[in-house]
């Protein structure tokens, strides 16, 4: 069995907003998609808009069948939680900068995976849907990104040679919605294939992960058997237990007394660092994801903004919540969800007016 990358896509000039859809040429199993989509601040700055912000939907296709389904930020936080570390990519907000976005599509447990992995023979048609918009956040212009700078690149990561892989993974967002400041959020689960993970966003800004939403339930056959009833604060320690802090570099542009929005949202600490000399920096931490920032000389407060590197420490890329349904290793250890007639789960709703999302990573046999 040989390792190869072939480009599907290469450096593919982007529209400001728009979809792509390119064929899958390829016979050999592949263990992984890479995306790549990048974009070039303007001439002014590119505040608090990443190019996760403008990744619609990426999703993977056989006709009208949705094997993957996923929008910038879950695709990215998945991949963090996959991988274990951040994957590189440039998260910048100034001038003339270029912004990245890139992670994997993971379709086995591991990069190389004999066993699971996306096997394009299996399929009739198959094919990456990528859909973005380029002013999602900020118009596209001097204070967002530029026109005619979009790229998109897609990567297989191929094993050749290999045997028929027996399944793959599949990831979807089965459900969202915007949380309350009580009461239970009900959403049924398909029971097609085994899970081998739930991912759930829990997102506002200035607003604690852990109480937007603050309990998890996964309620099998009306009560018959709960495979899951944990509080959010909970399922983020498990995490924690077994892997430190992503960590990860963000290119702030800002003056004192700017709010500065980290990509990690529990928890998180950054360390600031001012590219002109003299100047000093300094963040004010609440472990939410979002804070004031401080620039100060030693004539005082920094009034204009300033090219601000920072290592960033934390937990929830965007505000997501892994929950593993079992050894991630070990396939006979996965939630057995075809096993019962109804799953169900069921979010506990502490914040109003925040983004919840549910993402299901599913094991589909050939």
């Amino acid at each position: 069995m040989l390792h190869r990358h072939y480009y599907i896509e290469n450096a593919k000039v982007l529209a400001d907003s728009g979809t792509v859809t390119v064929d899958i040429n390829v016979r050999d199993p592949i263990t992984a998609l890479w995306i790549r989509m990048g974009n070039t601040n303007g001439g002014s700055y590119n505040k608090a808009n990443l190019v996760a912000d403008c990744l619609s939907k990426i999703e993977l296709i056989d006709g009208g069948n949705i094997l993957w389904s996923l929008n910038g930020y879950e695709a990215f936080a998945l991949a963090c939680y996959r991988m274990g570390v951040v994957p590189y990519a440039l998260f910048d907000e100034v001038q003339g900068d270029e912004q990245t976005l890139v992670f994997p599509l993971m379709f086995g447990r591991y990069l190389g995976d004999p066993q699971y992995a996306f096997n394009p023979a299996a399929f009739q048609n198959p094919q990456i849907r990528v859909q973005w918009n380029m002013a999602a956040v900020n118009a596209v212009g001097a204070t967002g990104f530029l026109t005619g700078y979009g790229r998109l690149t897609v990567i297989a990561e191929i094993l050749e040679g290999a045997p028929a892989p027996s399944g793959m993974f599949i990831g979807k967002e089965h459900y969202s919605f915007t949380t309350a400041s009580s009461g239970v959020t009900y959403i049924d689960l398909p029971i097609d294939y085994p899970y081998r993970a739930l991912m759930v966003r829990s997102y506002k800004a200035s607003s604690y992960v852990n109480a937007i939403l603050t309990n998890v339930k996964l309620n099998c056959d009306q009560g018959k058997y709960i495979g899951l009833d944990e509080s959010t604060t909970n399922l983020l320690e498990y995490w924690s237990q077994a892997h430190g802090p992503f960590v990860y570099k963000h290119q702030f542009y800002a003056k004192d007394g700017d709010t500065i929005y980290p990509i990690m949202k529990f928890d998180e600490a950054v360390a600031p660092m001012s590219s002109t000399a003299g100047y000093f920096c300094g963040y004010g931490n609440a472990g939410y994801g979002s804070g004031r920032f401080g620039l100060y000389s030693l004539g005082g407060a920094a009034g204009s903004e300033r090219n601000i590197a920072t290592i960033v420490y934390g937990f929830a890329p965007f505000g997501h919540v892994w929950v593993p349904l079992g050894e991630p290793s070990d396939p006979e250890d996965w939630f057995p969800a075809p096993s019962f007639k109804s799953v169900r789960l069921e979010l506990t709703n502490g914040t109003s007016s925040g983004t919840g999302a549910v993402v299901i990573e599913q094991v589909r046999p050939y």
